[in-house]
């Protein structure tokens, strides 16, 4: 039956695919409404702010509120399934093995590898995310820290240290985040690296992405780069914005009260050169690469898991 579903759906994007611009255009903004009409009903109620305008920069933007939306904004179970999958299968953790997730968020691939049977601890810079991820998993172990502290772990500490969904783009100094993570791994250990395609990657988030079949990208002349959702009391809209020139890229959010029209902005700062950048560094400091990990097979296309190795 799902098989068929899928069968049927695959065949509607190619007519929709052979069809005009505007028509194509049409269909993306009905299925757009359709799904924000869906999962409205599942939306948190809005935030309390006092100040009719308030931004947020840096660690700031993590507070309660935002960690306590934040997987409603970009969880998806699917891909991180996957990404737990093949990264078992390309590094082959033990019951023995220590796993350190750097960027652990509100704690889901942490979760994922302990069900798994492989021992994993989170890191985050966020009080707010540890806080929620805690909640969350009582039982798992989470450290509010800075991944440049060197002296946050000891060296040869991990046998896998993991850097995920858009971590590295949030350091500046990423030669030192490099040492750091290559100094507390043991000799033999794994480093798994998300990095994009920064020209070429779909930046709407996920739940404003109802084409969770086939990227909306595809049908666009110009690259998306908005992000629209209505949650239960607010609203909410996002926009990537890239500087090539100089590295640089922002991801400004802003959430609108519907009752007060109060309005919360987050401006996200990302330093995102090109990757082979990041990779040249990498191996500077004696990372050798083994493999490279495709995320189209989830719809997130431009989007790689790069498996480094510490020589033993």
């Amino acid at each position: 039956m799902l098989m068929i579903l899928v069968k049927q759906i695959k065949q509607l994007f190619r007519k929709i695919a052979k069809g005009s611009f505007w028509f194509k255009i049409t269909v993306l903004t009905l299925i757009i409404l359709i799904a924000c009409v869906i999962a409205n009903n599942n939306r948190p109620e809005g935030f309390v702010q006092k100040n009719k305008f308030e931004m947020k920069q840096g660690t700031d933007i993590y507070d309660d509120f935002y960690a306590s939306i934040y997987n409603d904004l970009v969880f998806d179970k699917i891909k991180n399934e996957y990404e737990v999958g093949e990264i078992i299968n390309t590094t082959h953790p033990t019951e023995h093995s220590l796993i350190l997730d750097i960027g652990s968020g509100t704690g889901q691939h942490v979760a994922e590898l302990n069900d798994k049977g492989y021992p994993t601890i989170g890191l985050d810079l966020s009080p707010g995310m540890i806080g929620q991820a805690k909640k969350k998993y009582p039982n798992l172990k989470f450290k509010n820290g800075n991944a440049l502290e060197f002296m946050l772990y000891p060296a040869h500490s991990f046998t896998h240290v993991l850097c995920l969904y858009f971590t590295i783009y949030y350091i500046e100094d990423k030669q030192q985040f490099l040492k750091n993570c290559y100094d507390w791994l043991k000799p033999g250990g794994y480093f798994v690296l998300h990095l994009v395609n920064r020209n070429k990657f779909d930046p709407i988030i996920n739940s404003a992405d109802p084409l969770q079949i086939v990227s909306a990208q595809r049908y666009a002349k110009k690259r998306i780069t908005n992000s629209l959702i209505k949650f239960k009391d607010f609203q909410y809209r996002g926009d990537f914005k890239l500087n090539k020139d100089n590295d640089i890229a922002t991801f400004e959010e802003i959430f609108k009260d519907d009752k007060t029209k109060h309005i919360r902005q987050n401006v996200h700062k990302m330093y995102i050169p090109p990757q082979k950048h990041i990779l040249s560094i990498a191996k500077e400091l004696g990372f050798v690469l083994k493999g490279k990990i495709d995320l189209v097979p989830v719809q997130y296309e431009y989007q790689y898991l790069y498996v480094l190795y510490k020589p033993e």
